[in-house]
């Protein structure tokens, strides 16, 4: 019988029917069952002798190895064992863009409530479990199409062979290490054993993926097929093996010591370690572990560097960054299932989440965030509108529109066969006209309210009755803007954060009018974006520039005392920030910050005394990268991508008129003065109800401020302190004014010893 005419492609039937098929199959080829019908997946036993196993996790929403998976595995190992000696074995998945998306979580959060010594236990078995694969005396084969990363890949590698699909959704890859883990099922070994240490390394310790066809450049999979002709190739591949023997040859290879000369074992080791440590900072202690593991493991058997790895997982998963990583983890998973309005999952009426293709938005205002907007649109396949009165800026925003569009991140550079096809999808006119078929318009224009209701107003004019009008704004009240309107039920705020591309935050501002649906049609559409949304609800700063503003305000403080630029800044990015105050004062803009200060002043003056020095810095022409010089000079270049030279020396004297009697700070004493604010901050924002749940707080200054992941957000960082230490750091700092003294709520935590999260 023909691989092709047997009814194996799965993915196209619903579980039932698919497990029914093989069921049927199995009895055709009088092959023993299982003693318990498995869930996950289904046997086949074609008449050339090749036994196909096929997955399908059917209560999740992607395939991944849950402990039932596990179970089921090994029951139909079992039985393949018991039966007629196959000619060869397929690994695949009978779900459509899913060969295994890893592992489970609550797996990995049941780990790290256990033993070192279970830990390393439940390693050996997994490892014990995946080698059964490549074990015996037939070749095996992993089809992959879809997503396969962490133990799925893991799962791949332990098969002797591997055909990748071609298709979009094939995906390769080592997540782990974005959870503060390294893979613990025999990843490191074969990884390394297969395609060589440093692509090993760099694979595992960057946790980027790959898709189908530079997987097969660098080796990690044999062959990278259409879909349709993966299952024949997989034949023909076990049919060529079985006539070469090849297979024995390589499962040496994968079972030995990795030779590698001692020279270029250090030289290697001590290149990679710098290069992690400038990526990490130092915070993250999982890539290390990688390179020392992968290392270590160089010279040891495959069965001995199991062991290693499975030593170093346990490690690294009791560690509380790990803890803090896999917290986080699952905040984006909430956040993916939130639809913005009651609980997660509730029922609202709101549009259908349809594809890209059938949605029709636009972006009214071409400047820097304007461009940035369209260009997102196109980036996740959207046709988008661009309308700007000025047709000059529409003409200098398109090309860099589709640069931007066009980017592709593993070349670093813009893809001109992608640029000229997305120029098809981008509509530029200069007349609001062009909006009467949009059914969500975004707002981009100059943050004066005057000229943001003006344009509004006229959106309104235009637009259907059931079109959404958002507001790009930072610092615009949403009930003021909504007063230009006759429909305020329609309009929300969507405020995107520069750069868009890289930033993944958007706030979802809910003004007083807004309905559920419109927050939940923004919600929505901001995630088919590619973001991360966080509905707040209108008030000065809204979320994220509020938690900001107190960070930046006592940097400059800091120096108005007597403090170095470059000491401060060093501070922070010690913590975990990706750059220091002074620096991201400078890469927003000094101008920008004095308008958004300005907004925050009127509404939390009392905390936030208007810093003299800004305006003072703005007056000189000092405005940041954008200008050359801010805090810091910059390279000829200027501009965003411009370097730091050197701190700027005039700035010294700027501040001399405005200096505060100096003091002597350590480090710590500047770490509690820079962050210690913020957490104040975030309580009040939660204790005013500004978002609807604290876990919303965490999520927003890790995608918005870049506060450090690892620490799990502010208020995880300010659990992991406590309520009690907080109000003792606080005390010396009490003269520094009302923005360094406990609020009520945090005193009482104190006294209850009461958490911030759950």
């Amino acid at each position: 019988m023909e691989l092709a005419r047997l009814p194996i492609h799965y993915r196209f039937l619903p579980l039932e029917q698919a497990s029914q098929t093989a069921a049927e199959s199995n009895r055709n080829s009088a092959m023993p069952a299982i003693g318990r019908t498995p869930r996950t997946l289904s046997i086949q036993r074609l008449d050339a002798g090749i036994v196909v196993v096929s997955f399908f996790v059917g209560d999740q929403r992607q395939n991944c190895i849950t402990t039932e998976v596990v179970q089921d595995l090994t029951e139909a190992l079992d039985e393949i064992d018991s039966g007629p000696e196959p000619q060869g074995l397929v690994v695949a998945s009978s779900r459509e863009g899913s060969f295994f998306a890893g592992a489970d979580m609550a797996r990995i959060e049941m780990l790290q409530r256990t033993t070192g010594p279970e830990i390393e236990r439940i390693c050996a078995a997994g490892r014990g479990l995946f080698g059964r694969l490549s074990s015996r005396p037939w070749p095996s084969v992993a089809v992959i199409d879809g997503v396969c990363l962490g133990g799925g890949l893991e799962l791949a590698l332990a098969c002797d062979f591997r055909i990748a699909t071609n298709e979009a959704h094939t995906m390769l890859g080592f997540p782990e290490v974005k959870l503060g883990l390294l893979p613990g099922w025999g990843g490191t070994v074969r990884l390394a054993r297969l395609i060589g240490i440093g692509p090993a390394v760099e694979m595992i310790a960057s946790g980027e993926n790959i898709d189908g066809t530079a997987a097969a450049k660098i080796g990690i999979v044999d062959a990278c097929v259409a879909a349709p002709q993966a299952m024949e190739s997989a034949r023909r591949m076990i049919a060529m093996q079985l006539a070469t023997r090849g297979y024995l040859e390589r499962r040496q290879r994968q079972a030995s010591e990795i030779d590698l000369d001692p020279d270029e074992r250090d030289f290697f080791e001590a290149t990679s370690a710098a290069v992690i440590l400038g990526r990490t900072g130092g915070h993250y202690p999982a890539p290390p572990m990688i390179l020392q593991t992968i290392l270590s493991c160089a010279d040891k058997n495959a069965h001995e560097a199991g062991r290693i790895e499975g030593a170093a997982f346990a490690k690294l998963a009791q560690s509380t960054i790990a803890q803090q990583l896999v917290r986080v983890f699952r905040l984006g998973e909430r956040n993916r299932r939130d639809t913005g309005v009651g609980t997660p999952g509730s029922s609202v009426d709101r549009r259908p989440a349809d594809s890209p293709a059938d949605r029709r938005p636009a972006v009214v205002g071409a400047g820097i965030m304007g461009a940035g907007i369209a260009a997102s649109h196109l980036r996740a396949g959207f046709a988008v509108t661009l309308v700007d009165v000025q047709s000059e800026s529409l003409t200098r925003s398109v090309e860099g529109i589709l640069d931007e569009a066009a980017w592709n991140r593993a070349t670093k550079c813009t893809d001109p066969a992608r640029a000229l096809l997305l120029a098809g999808q981008l509509r530029c006119s200069t007349q609001t006209a062009a909006l009467a078929d949009a059914d969500l318009v975004i707002e981009s224009v100059l943050e004066r309210i005057d000229i943001k209701r003006q344009v509004l107003a006229s959106i309104e004019q235009v637009v259907g009755p059931e079109t959404v009008i958002a507001t790009n704004t930072s610092t615009n009240p949403i009930a003021k803007l909504a007063e230009a309107l006759e429909d305020p039920t329609r309009f929300c705020g969507l405020h995107f954060f520069n750069p868009v591309r890289r930033m993944t935050l958007v706030e979802v501002v809910r003004g007083p009018a807004t309905s559920d649906r419109t927050i939940a049609i923004a919600v929505a559409h901001a995630k088919r974006l590619g973001k991360c949304p966080i509905v707040v609800h209108d008030s000065p700063g809204f979320l994220v520039n509020r938690l900001l503003m107190p960070y930046l305000h006592e940097s400059v403080e800091m120096l108005r005392e007597g403090g170095d630029a470059k000491r401060i800044d060093r501070v922070a990015r010690a913590f975990g920030m990706p750059m220091g105050p002074l620096e991201l004062y400078d890469m927003i803009g000094l101008d920008t910050a004095f308008y958004a200060g300005l907004v925050l002043n009127d509404a939390y003056g009392d905390r936030f005394d208007a810093s003299p020095v800004i305006p003072a810095m703005v007056r000189s022409g000092r405005l940041g990268r954008k200008s050359g010089a801010g805090f810091y000079e910059y390279s000829d270049s200027g501009g965003q991508r411009a370097r730091i030279e050197r701190p700027d020396n005039g700035v010294a004297a700027l501040i001399v008129p405005y200096a505060l009697p100096a003091r002597q700070m350590s480090d710590a004493t500047m770490t509690n003065r820079l962050f210690l604010p913020i957490v104040l901050e975030a309580i009040r924002a939660l204790d005013e109800g500004i978002v609807r749940d604290g876990r919303d707080i965490d999520l927003a200054v890790i995608h918005g401020l870049g506060f450090p992941a690892f620490r799990g957000g502010v208020l995880a960082w300010a659990d992991s302190l406590g309520a009690a230490e907080i109000v003792r750091r606080l005390e010396p700092l009490a003269d520094l004014g009302i923005r360094m003294h406990p609020t009520p709520q945090l005193v009482e935590m104190a006294r209850c010893g009461t958490r911030f999260t759950e």
